[in-house]
């Protein structure tokens, strides 16, 4: 039968009511949900379809309310978010002192990079026109995810010129103290200023794989250029961030 007009979808109907059980508590001792089929029992009398019961999931999910565990099920979100304090963190004080720009954000949690790969390739033509070199033209990839307290919360893909990235231990997983930043000071192109471009929009599929997110969950798209004295464009970074994971922050000075 078709939903009256003005009638909201089933699934929001027991999203809604998961919602209000969430927040009277009704979970907090493990802060596991029921399971998908003994959701789908408790709802019999409102929805016939699992798929329905796992629509209320990803929607609830979407909002940062509950999360899934694969293999173990859904569970009410207790997640210290990621202050991300984009000033602070590039600061040259941070990385000039061999300190991870990571510390600013994660105040001593466990963060892990994960699947370092890096690769010297020839630039595709949207990354030489970001970094301003001919396409074609050679460039060391870095590519990583990282996890903090174990779990997924960024994809960073880094391209720096090759002829900047040659002989330095950007070629190497370990970049050492102070990063790759550092290591470009020593090659004699530091870092003095940085451009960061933020858009919100959904996780693509490939995204929402890799992040361990539900289908079209919200990701903040992070490209970020860094620039040396000359207004050399030395490192372009595009990041993909768990949106429900992070609070950005912007301290300025008038």
């Amino acid at each position: 039968m078709p939903r009256k007009t003005g009638e909201q979808p089933k699934y929001k109907d027991i999203a809604d009511d998961l919602r209000r059980r969430i927040d009277a508590g009704e979970f907090t001792e493990k802060g596991k949900l029921p399971a998908e089929r003994a959701l789908l029992k408790e709802y019999a009398d409102t929805v016939k379809s699992a798929v329905t019961i796992r629509q209320a999931l990803g929607l609830l999910r979407d909002e940062g309310i509950v999360e899934s565990h694969i293999g173990s099920g859904w569970y009410v979100l207790e997640w210290r978010p990621i202050v991300r304090n984009g000033l602070k963190r590039l600061s040259s004080e941070q990385w000039g002192e061999g300190k991870s720009i990571w510390d600013v954000d994660v105040d001593g949690r466990l963060t892990v990079p994960d699947g370092v790969e890096i690769e010297t390739l020839p630039a595709e033509v949207d990354v030489a026109t970001a970094l301003g070199v001919d396409a074609g033209a050679l460039v060391c990839r870095r590519d990583r995810r990282y996890l903090v307290d174990e779990v997924p919360v960024l994809r960073s893909t880094a391209y720096i010129p090759e002829d900047l990235a040659r002989g330095t231990r950007i070629t190497q997983v370990d970049t050492g103290p102070g990063g790759t930043y550092k290591q470009l000071e020593e090659a004699g192109h530091k870092p003095v200023r940085f451009r960061e471009d933020l858009r919100c929009r959904k996780a693509l599929p490939v995204e929402a794989e890799d992040l361990e997110l539900a289908t079209s969950a919200p990701v903040v798209e992070l490209v970020r250029y860094a620039y040396d004295a000359a207004d050399r464009v030395v490192e372009v970074n595009r990041m993909i961030l768990d949106a429900s994971r992070y609070l950005f922050r912007y301290d300025f000075s008038s």
